[in-house]
């Protein structure tokens, strides 16, 4: 089935239906995608609008129950007591050259929950079991941490194989943290952003938010191929007329 249409250099359109209709179906597929990721970029820009606005709070108490995942990059204030026995080394970054981890402290609360600190970088001879005393605070601590949602982490399958018997992990588990460590963790980690060890260690930095969001990105370009498939459609469409037999 084909039909001609004329322009006005002489070339005609010719419809073809199976052209047209695979055209149709990719044009409306990346369209469809372009605005999927607007409104991507909608969710996440309110995400990071809510996340800024949390990190300029002030402080709050770690509040029980269970929707603690909307407590996402909120200051919240803690005191308990640490409990360095079960403490890990966490990931492996390098800072001026040197390689090390953080170091990720259970706090048992004064309510008798426990959550996970991470109070900071520590190079790779200081990281837990060999943490020395001048770095583990006794007695009841009072802290102002960073809120980190972690429930739904699980160990990544880049990441090297967490050594739990070496009290050294690579990558976010938390079922199984519970189960080496032997404590039913409220599933939101503390980061420190000040030190509160003796002279700069364990090293604290700022947190940042690190909600990447180049969704906008990603919609221009989707709306950029159905642009070019359909010139691509019409061009291969028109043709010149054949000329006519002497």
């Amino acid at each position: 089935m084909s039909s001609t249409l004329a322009d006005r250099e002489g070339r005609r359109f010719r419809f073809r239906l199976w052209p047209t209709v695979m055209t149709g179906l990719g044009v409306a597929l990346m369209i469809g995608l372009g605005t999927w990721q607007l409104e991507r970029l909608a969710w996440k820009t309110e995400l990071i609008r809510t996340a800024e606005a949390g990190l300029a709070a002030p402080p709050i108490d770690l509040p029980p129950g269970a929707d603690l995942a909307a407590l996402e990059f909120r200051h919240v204030a803690a005191r308990g007591t640490y409990l360095h026995d079960a403490a890990i080394g966490l990931g492996l970054t390098a800072v001026g050259g040197e390689p090390g981890g953080r170091l990720v402290t259970p706090l048992r609360l004064d309510d008798g929950r426990v959550v996970l600190v991470d109070r900071g970088w520590l190079p790779e001879p200081l990281l837990p079991p060999r943490t020395p005393a001048a770095l583990q605070p006794a007695g009841t601590v009072s802290i102002d941490g960073i809120a980190r949602w972690r429930g739904n982490q699980t160990a990544g399958w880049m990441a090297p194989a967490n050594e739990p018997e070496k009290r050294r992990w690579f990558s976010w588990d938390y079922p199984a943290l519970r189960q080496a460590l032997g404590l039913d963790l409220v599933p939101v980690e503390l980061v420190l952003e000040h030190g509160d060890g003796t002279a700069d260690l364990p090293k604290a930095q700022p947190v940042t938010i690190d909600l990447p969001n180049d969704h906008l990105g990603y919609a221009i370009t989707w709306y950029g191929l159905a642009v070019v498939l359909l010139v691509i459609y019409i061009m291969s469409s028109l043709s010149k007329p054949e000329p006519l037999a002497p």
